[in-house]
């Protein structure tokens, strides 16, 4: 009988602990200050915003973890804050053991830059998403024309694709004029020619068709040889001689 009882109480005590570190214990406030505040960036090869950059930003709206109440940092609104920037891909914030905040930030990665009919400048990145909120100048292909935020979808996402895939073009590319019937003129960095793109339809072809012309063709005559270079068609690469 005693041993009956002695088992009873003991699964007595061991429901009673249980119920203590999983109710009791959770409920208990973490009174203390947090005392760091630790930001990691990736995705950020151009250095579009940096750790005192988003701490700024986070001091001026109030959101600043450092010196307030663990248990009073609602990391959620940290979140949806930094990733109002247009800039930011993702934001992850997170409370950790030492009484710290930690913040995992990953960029959007801009490829070209947008000169608008309106004035307006941005950026696009390489998965074709907007980007208003850069400030410094990068150094990239530069597209203007008569563009409007309904060609950002079509036209501007067709160029980023086609470009994204071949860092030669990224590099050869130096500027891109769309005009009122949304053909595309490319001003490359070496060569003194433009060329005539025509519709951003096709794109993977009519820059495979030039990559081979530039090597097999302009290698051989030279690259200052014609002032046009006409691949509106696809499947056809049309040169027009510079005039002596």
């Amino acid at each position: 009988m005693l041993k009956k009882v002695l088992e009873y109480i003991t699964i007595a005590a061991i429901l009673c602990y249980l119920a203590f570190a999983f109710v009791i214990v959770p409920l208990k406030k973490d009174y203390d200050n947090c005392n760091d505040i630790a930001i990691n960036i990736t995705n950020n090869k151009f250095g579009t915003i940096s750790n005192s950059d988003i701490v700024d930003m986070l001091v001026e709206e109030g959101l600043h973890p450092q010196d307030k109440i663990m248990d009073s940092i609602e990391c959620h609104k940290i979140e949806n804050f930094v990733k109002k920037l247009t800039l930011i891909k993702e934001c992850q914030v997170y409370k950790t053991n030492g009484n710290s905040i930690r913040m995992d930030v990953v960029c959007r990665e801009p490829l070209l830059k947008v000169h608008d009919k309106n004035g307006a400048t941005y950026y696009l990145d390489i998965e074709g998403e907007k980007i208003d909120d850069i400030k410094k100048p990068l150094l990239l292909p530069v597209v203007s024309g008569e563009i409007d935020d309904s060609m950002i979808e079509k036209e501007l996402r067709r160029l980023v694709e086609a470009i994204a895939k071949d860092p030669f073009w990224l590099a050869q590319i130096q500027q891109i004029y769309l005009n009122e019937k949304k053909e595309a003129i490319v001003t490359p960095r070496i060569g003194d020619h433009i060329i005539e793109l025509g519709s951003t339809k096709q794109l993977d072809e009519k820059f495979n068709n030039l990559k081979t012309f530039y090597t097999k063709g302009l290698n051989t005559v030279g690259w200052n040889k014609y002032e046009k270079i006409n691949i509106k068609i696809s499947n056809k690469v049309i040169c027009t001689k510079r005039e002596k």
